[in-house]
């Protein structure tokens, strides 16, 4: 389903991500008797694959590569010549039959060369021009130029290219170390930082890869039961809270771009109303099968979540996006919770995370 807003900063990002689980609710799922509506396949001893980890030289020198591009700014150069494309800063006086007219001097302006921003020919007369230099363009005003006045005369424009802008790139050295927040001073730590860094990234998506493999298993060897009529059943109450909360994700979407909820579905996602019920019905079934499966096995195994495991959870997504709790509310108008579903749908998250990490702890590794 397309979306048009986001919520803010990283709301939709964790959004999106949790909306692969769900937006149940944990404490909604107290007192279920699991067995009545699903039948638990195999979900410990699958096999996966091992993980191999390597990082390599080159890897370091790339991430590298990409801090320090990530530190570039555009600066004022008074060396080199004018290319297309280039950011230059000009002085400029325009004469018609030997004399200056109004709107065709300048001191300091600013123009992209290739941007179009003067008449043909003014632009590409600075090709080739070094930095300090004045150059006369001799040129034509367009016969349907904006200003009749000067329309279809030739003028003569007396450029002088006072610097270009150019982007300085920050070495490799001890003070981009010591400003990189890493803690290491010298060059030697800061790439055994970089490496250590990187295999801590690339042993996480390697697990995520094994645990979203043993997941599909789990999912698809769990049965989901059928009742009298041979339909499959699922707690209502269940169902009807993801229902209502994705109808609210969109109604909200909606309202942010003035639209009615049934304009907003016909313009953006080509469907009626019945049909995004339809749609939504079907999405509340599969995200509820996966959370009665998290919460059957964490029922099943005594796997809890804590206050503190709760807290350490919120605390490391803030700051993996540079934010603390304030500083999130500040941005977006919303406290963590409110931007991703409350509470409840994160402690499912969490729930989940746990789940996934006893599946991998108690997989088979090839």
């Amino acid at each position: 389903m397309k979306r048009v807003k986001a919520f803010g900063l990283i709301a939709l990002s964790v959004l999106v991500l949790f909306s692969l689980t769900g937006c149940g609710m944990s404490t909604a799922y107290k007192g279920v008797d699991f067995s009545e509506y699903i039948k638990l396949g195999k979900y410990k001893g699958i096999k996966v694959e091992k993980a191999t980890v390597k990082v390599t030289d080159k890897d370091v020198k790339e991430r590298i590569n990409e801090n320090l591009k990530a530190k570039e700014e555009q600066v004022d150069s008074t060396e080199g010549t004018v290319k297309d494309g280039d950011n230059v800063n000009i002085d400029y006086v325009g004469k018609i039959d030997g004399k200056e007219f109004d709107g065709g001097t300048a001191e300091g302006a600013s123009l992209v060369i290739g941007s179009g921003q003067f008449i043909d020919g003014f632009e590409s007369g600075l090709i080739g021009v070094k930095v300090g230099e004045t150059k006369d363009l001799k040129l034509k005003f367009p016969s349907d130029y904006s200003n009749s006045k000067v329309a279809g005369k030739d003028v003569v424009f007396t450029v002088t290219v006072n610097s270009k802008k150019v982007t300085k790139t920050p070495k490799l050295d001890e003070d981009f170390v010591k400003d990189s927040d890493t803690g290491c001073k010298t060059v030697a730590e800061y790439k055994k930082y970089i490496k250590k860094q990187l295999k801590k990234e690339k042993t996480e998506e390697a697990q995520n890869t094994q645990k979203d493999y043993i997941w599909s298993k789990v999912v698809e060897g769990t049965e989901v039961l059928k009742d009298d009529k041979g339909k499959e059943k699922y707690p209502e109450k269940q169902i009807d809270a993801v229902v209502e909360r994705y109808t609210k994700m969109y109604e909200d979407y909606a309202k942010e771009n003035d639209l009615e909820l049934g304009d907003f579905l016909k313009q953006q996602m080509g469907m009626t109303e019945k049909e995004f019920k339809k749609e939504i019905k079907s999405q509340a079934k599969a995200v509820v099968k996966e959370e009665l499966i998290i919460f059957a096995i964490a029922d099943k195994e005594g796997i809890e979540v804590s206050g503190d495991d709760y807290d350490k959870f919120v605390k490391e997504t803030l700051d993996s996006y540079g934010y603390d709790e304030d500083s999130f509310k500040e941005a977006t108008g919303q406290t963590f919770e409110e931007a991703n579903g409350g509470k409840e749908n994160l402690l499912t998250y969490v729930y989940r995370e746990k789940v996934l990490d006893f599946l991998l702890e108690n997989a088979k590794v090839k």
